[in-house]
């Protein structure tokens, strides 16, 4: 693979064909549900000139991020690239107040094109889960819309190994998320667990949704009574996040690591100081990232269940 792709001149379409030609995407892999062949073609020659957020699109397919890309946008779609990047933060800080009036705001300018709609979807299903004020299923509608813009046949992507963005792979994951069966919802993150490990050998990558899928999996293996599997599972997320400097959920899978471990039973000392261990780690990296985080209840269970003592 050519790592010297990026070095092109600041133009979409030459950058775009650059990545897709290094990185060894068809042309039928990147631009399914979002154009045509021969519109990605003109693109790649320079021979059309598309909003950005389709740029944007087809190079989330390719899985480049997003600081990979800012150099080829004019001052226009840098201005409503900072904007979604905007709500993307605010979402990610959990300030949903302010994302739904920055979404408004957003909707009513381009609310009517099919890639900016989609967007819009994902970020409006984001902020339905945390209001909680609407049923499992309207809020997987939601979701549902925003996925069927770009990749209708989802589920048949997964089965059939295609390449999905970053954006699609957050749909179906939080789909599946709100599944009222246990089961039925392990099933799905287990099909998810496959694709996903398809993903590591097709693209030398894990999609960053990975992560959060990963720990929803392990979360359902552990309301299922699999603690070994969701230990399992556990180890293998930390082990992707250790290639990032992002601390991101990091604290939810130490946790469950540990509540995990606690379920199983201890043989020895030296199990129940691991288990300790993943306790700690969980509260300390909480306490240090997330204010929001409820840090409280658990340096109480840490302190009554291993006697541990804090210092202040």
């Amino acid at each position: 693979m050519n790592d010297k792709w990026y070095l092109v001149d600041n133009e979409p379409g030459l950058f775009i064909h650059a990545a897709r030609e290094a990185k060894g995407y068809t042309m039928e892999e990147i631009c399914r549900g979002i154009c045509s062949i021969s519109t990605l073609s003109r693109i790649e020659t320079g021979e059309r000139v598309v909003d950005y957020i389709m740029i944007e699109a087809l190079l989330e397919r390719m899985k480049i991020s997003k600081s990979e890309y800012e150099f080829v946008l004019d001052n226009k779609d840098y201005d409503e690239y900072m904007q979604r990047e905007e709500i993307r933060n605010l979402v990610n800080l959990k300030k949903y107040e302010q994302v739904e009036q920055k979404l408004l705001v957003y909707e009513k300018k381009h609310g009517e094109k099919d890639l900016h709609r989609q967007f819009i979807y994902l970020q409006k299903g984001y902020l339905e889960i945390y209001k909680n004020k609407i049923s499992k299923d309207k809020i997987k509608n939601i979701f549902h819309e925003a996925i069927s813009i770009t990749a209708p046949e989802y589920r048949k992507d997964v089965e059939q190994n295609e390449i999905l963005s970053n954006t699609e792979l957050c749909c179906i994951i939080e789909m599946i998320e709100l599944i009222d069966e246990s089961i039925n919802r392990e099933k799905k993150l287990k099909e998810m667990y496959e694709y996903f490990k398809w993903c590591r050998k097709k693209e030398k990558m894990y999609p960053i949704p990975y992560r959060i899928a990963m720990k929803y999996y392990a979360n359902c293996l552990y309301e299922n009574g699999k603690y070994e599997k969701c230990i399992n599972i556990c180890n293998n997320v930390l082990n992707e996040l250790y290639n990032t400097s992002k601390l991101e959920n990091r604290h939810d899978i130490f946790e469950l690591r540990a509540k995990a471990r606690e379920s199983i039973g201890f043989n020895n000392e030296e199990e129940k100081k691991q288990c300790l261990r993943d306790y700690l780690t969980a509260y300390y990296v909480a306490e240090f990232y997330d204010g929001q985080y409820e840090v409280l209840n658990m340096k109480k269970y840490i302190e009554e269940a291993f006697g541990w003592q804090f210092i202040e």
